[in-house]
């Protein structure tokens, strides 16, 4: 390829004969060659990494390689916990990336520079970041140490927040993802946010889906055990492995991180991924004629108990 190229993630990457392998995940970048080395791939059960010698064309529409599927899945796989992201302005002349696209490089690929090049480099960098962040910490020592000791002392409330949308207007055991506006309370700032939440009618107790798995685990607390409904369940759109948005797949009848790759049930059952607990319940109340109103809550992260957050 001597053309530019613009890379951008998410965009399908075909083989040989025009079949779809998955989509663009991350692009690798050797620093100390300044060049782009490879692409890593998501296909369905993992990630691999194609050389970029195996890519005959990039358009902002997909790539296409030479690769059958047998060749893809002799493929390396890609192992974040080996590789590190780098700033987009890192890329060489000709190739450029679509923002938010993310560029990796081996920790290794500097360390050909030499080892004690590489290490004076880093000591350097590290302790000029240091001595930056501790002048800023101590500028805005005041403002920021007033804010937390606000933000600390605002108890969470519990705000209930109409849909507009009633129960008998929604599909069975079929996800619906309905926005809707709130406002987020930290200290005294009050910021209106767009949030959304994912609504899965169901038909009764004897639906096997109306169970939630944060019911079947025990991970709910008494305010959503208090405040729930066979009819409806109300998963929140926050993966719990690193706060990404699973996507309901039709076909597949599956929610699946984009991201991480994190794959759930209907009911929010974790059934393959990285994320450490099922997809967060949240209260939910259903008035007579069938309006529906939520609670917003925010959970931790990357940890199997559910811990609320707001």
């Amino acid at each position: 390829m001597g053309e530019e190229v613009t890379y951008r993630v998410g965009i399908p990457v075909l083989g040989l004969r025009g079949e779809n392998f998955g989509r663009l995940e991350k692009v690798l970048f050797s620093e100390s060659r300044h060049h782009v080395t490879g692409l890593v791939v998501r296909s369905l059960d993992s990630l691999h990494i194609v050389s970029l010698e195996k890519v005959t064309s990039v358009s902002g529409t997909e790539i296409r390689t030479r690769l059958t599927a047998q060749e893809l899945h002799q493929s390396p796989a890609f192992d974040p916990t080996q590789y590190e992201e780098v700033p987009p302005w890192f890329f060489p002349p000709g190739h450029h990336i679509e923002l938010g696209a993310l560029v990796t490089i081996k920790p290794l690929d500097v360390r050909e520079l030499g080892e004690s090049e590489a290490l004076s480099r880093r000591t350097f960098m590290g302790k000029s970041v240091a001595l930056l962040a501790t002048a800023i910490g101590v500028s805005l020592l005041v403002p920021i140490g007033g804010y937390i000791m606000a933000a600390a002392t605002t108890p969470v409330t519990d705000n209930w927040r109409d849909l507009g949308v009633k129960l008998q207007d929604l599909p069975l055991d079929e996800p619906v993802q309905k926005p809707f506006r709130a406002v987020s309370v930290s200290g005294w700032m009050r910021v209106p946010e767009e949030r959304s939440v994912w609504l899965i009618r169901h038909s009764g107790v004897s639906d096997i889906w109306s169970e939630s798995e944060d019911e079947k685990l025990n991970l709910d607390s008494p305010l959503e055990k208090s405040h729930s409904d066979p009819r409806l369940t109300v998963l929140s759109p926050v993966c719990p492995h690193l706060g990404c948005e699973p996507q309901w797949h039709k076909g597949q009848k599956l929610f699946i991180c984009p991201c991480h790759h994190s794959i759930y049930q209907l009911n929010g059952k974790r059934i393959g991924g990285p994320a450490p607990r099922p997809m967060d319940q949240l209260p939910v109340r259903i008035a007579p004629d069938g309006s529906i109103s939520v609670i917003y809550e925010q959970f931790a992260i990357g940890i199997a108990a559910k811990v609320r957050l707001a």
